[in-house]
């Protein structure tokens, strides 16, 4: 396409540079109506562009904003486009070739942009006053450019395309990777190596609960193991996850709630995984944020505190129980009182301003809970488990007579 060989490589049948200046002023004012009557046309006919969502549908429509711009840019200057262009259609293949899909859409989409382009050619044409040659010439360029596209992007397609024995392999050896006890690195090097994958020294663990509204075989990149199809979809990804990585993983999995492990070597793998699927239940149950992409390094404190429930209500039950001997209206109050002033390490002060009463509504509340706990209060491990059993109280946001 943008080859000296390029069917749009040089002036043909006639094209001297004045002409061509000409008649791309004349197109390049009709852009900005072509890409909305483009985008239309592609969305309303074609089922895949259809279901696009919001991020998708923005993507869609800068690539169609693209390749109008480079058929007007190549109209007026040839070879001005360069290699650059040509990677950019190559990029196009080769997304659809990582996504599992055909180019059937791509090409049709671009059958499409055919029709609609030769369309407005021919009304500019006839508004302009343009002769048979000038209209004859343009439509010679413009499916000459289209058929390059098509070539161009099949070029990309056949590099990234990623057949179903290939995903399989990556999928058993993300199992391989998260099975316990753990086997051989040996195996992995080799069953790797067969997947085309390199070993990373570090990971994060992806769980997501999508189900079936995931899709089939996203664009992940080449460094991604992933399982969409099992009960329990997850991927790994190579460490350390930049803010940019999770930004784009995103993309693929609109409508998906996504928690992402902590980075660890890759064989505590299971354990990443582990958490971020506890992180996943702990959205579920209303205690973390119901957002798309949970962080569980921005949760460690709550996660760790809440990974064994069992534990934690017998903790709970034996350390708390001296709140018992008083009314149920009495109780939650002097839990938060006294979970304020274990945060303020005795700072009667602080604590009162945490829960915004007087400090001698602290003290008195202090004096009854020191008589029910004793000297509990003044043993330290005794001290941990109390304060950990009402922030779990809190965290949970479960009052203390529940």
């Amino acid at each position: 396409m943008y080859a000296e060989e390029s069917a749009l490589g040089g002036d043909r049948p006639f094209g001297g540079m004045a002409r061509r200046h000409r008649l791309a002023a004349m197109l390049r004012p009709e852009l900005p109506s072509l890409v909305d009557e483009l985008v239309r046309e592609i969305r309303g006919a074609l089922p895949d562009y259809q279901r696009l969502g919001r991020a998708h549908g923005v993507i869609l429509r800068r690539r169609v904003e693209y390749l109008a711009k480079l058929f007007v840019d190549l109209v007026e200057h040839p070879q001005s486009a360069g290699e650059a262009a040509g990677k950019t259609c190559r990029a196009l293949g080769r997304v659809e070739g990582h996504a599992g899909r055909t180019l059937d859409s791509l090409h049709a989409a671009f059958r499409i942009g055919g029709r609609v382009g030769w369309r407005r050619i021919a009304r500019v044409g006839r508004r302009r006053g343009l002769s048979t040659e000038d209209v004859s010439w343009l439509a010679d360029q413009l499916f000459a450019f289209l058929d390059e596209l098509c070539a161009r992007s099949t070029q990309g397609y056949r590099q990234g395309a990623v057949t179903d024995a290939d995903r399989d392999r990556r999928r058993r050896l993300l199992h391989l990777v998260l099975r316990r006890p753990s086997v051989s690195p040996f195996v992995i090097d080799e069953l790797a190596a067969t997947a085309g994958w390199v070993v990373p020294d570090q990971c994060a663990l992806v769980a997501l609960d999508g189900g079936r509204y995931l899709p089939r075989a996203p664009a992940l990149g080449p460094d991604v193991l992933a399982d969409l199809r099992g009960p329990v979809p997850c991927m790994l990804l190579p460490g350390p996850v930049t803010t940019e990585r999770i930004q784009r993983l995103c993309l693929p999995f609109r409508g998906t709630h996504l928690a992402i492990g902590p980075t660890v070597a890759l064989a505590e793998a299971a354990s990443s995984l582990r958490w971020a699927r506890q992180a996943l239940r702990l959205i579920a149950e209303g205690v973390l944020p119901d957002v798309p992409v949970t962080v569980c390094a921005e949760h460690y404190s709550t996660l760790w505190l809440l990974a064994d429930p069992g534990l934690l209500r017998q903790v709970a039950r034996r350390r708390l129980a001296p709140f018992a001997r008083f009314p149920v209206k009495q109780r939650s109050r002097l839990a938060d009182t006294l979970f304020a002033w274990l945060q303020a390490q005795g700072n009667v002060r602080e604590a009162a301003t945490r829960l915004s009463v007087h400090p001698r509504t602290v003290r008195y509340r202090m004096r009854q809970i020191e008589t029910a706990f004793g000297a509990g209060l003044r043993d330290p491990d005794v001290r941990f488990e109390i304060e950990s059993a009402l922030r779990a109280l809190h965290v949970l946001n479960v009052s203390c007579d529940a």
